[in-house]
């Protein structure tokens, strides 16, 4: 099962710019690298189903394994670039580091993702959760991944589903059934969900 790890670094609006223009050259880069698997990044649109006004950006990157990831992490590249990062951002980058389901190879991304992280008491309560969420993605008739978070600290589910556009998600999930679902899966731990515009 490869590893993925979720950044949202703190970006200042009057930094929005420089980010998204430097993103392609940024995600080819890394996408370059021999440790890394896949990068993909984008714009936070919605977040706990509100529109997003202030500037958010997510982004991921996927390697085979832990090895990989400390790798990346130590590199001459990743360093050069965290440095960049400190003498410009608003604040540390929210992390997280997850073991995931690997994505078929012939998955194509639509075009924004949904990202629902789930932070519960332990490893014992994990089950219901997937339970719930495998429910809720039926319900949808989605094909969606996810996985468990590593290291020390809470233990955090992270589960993401592509949809077409926010009409679709929207619609969808005010679906009864779905509505239904989503609010059992709502009361299994503390969620954030955010929706993003990939690039």
């Amino acid at each position: 099962m490869p590893y993925l790890t979720v950044i949202i670094p703190q970006v200042s609006n009057e930094h929005k710019e420089h980010l998204l223009s430097a993103w392609p050259t940024i995600s080819k880069e890394m996408n370059a690298l021999p440790s890394v698997l896949g990068v993909s990044g984008g714009q936070i649109v919605a977040q706990d189903g509100a529109a997003v006004t202030d500037f958010k950006f997510l982004q991921t990157i996927a390697f085979a394994t832990l090895e990989d990831q400390k790798a990346f992490e130590t590199s001459e590249w990743a360093q050069a670039q965290k440095a960049k990062y400190e003498a410009a951002a608003a604040g540390p980058p929210l992390v997280g580091l997850f073991k995931v389901a690997d994505i078929p190879k012939d998955a194509k991304p639509k075009k924004f993702t949904q990202f629902s992280r789930i932070t519960v008491g332990g490893e014992g309560e994990y089950e219901g959760v997937r339970q719930a969420w495998e429910e809720l993605m039926g319900i949808l008739g989605k094909e969606s991944w996810g996985g468990v978070s590593v290291g020390e600290g809470e233990f955090v589910g992270l589960g993401f589903v592509g949809w077409d556009s926010l009409e679709e998600a929207g619609t969808a999930m005010r679906e009864p059934k779905a509505a239904a679902a989503w609010a059992k899966y709502h009361t299994l731990g503390s969620c954030k969900d955010v929706m993003v515009k990939l690039e």
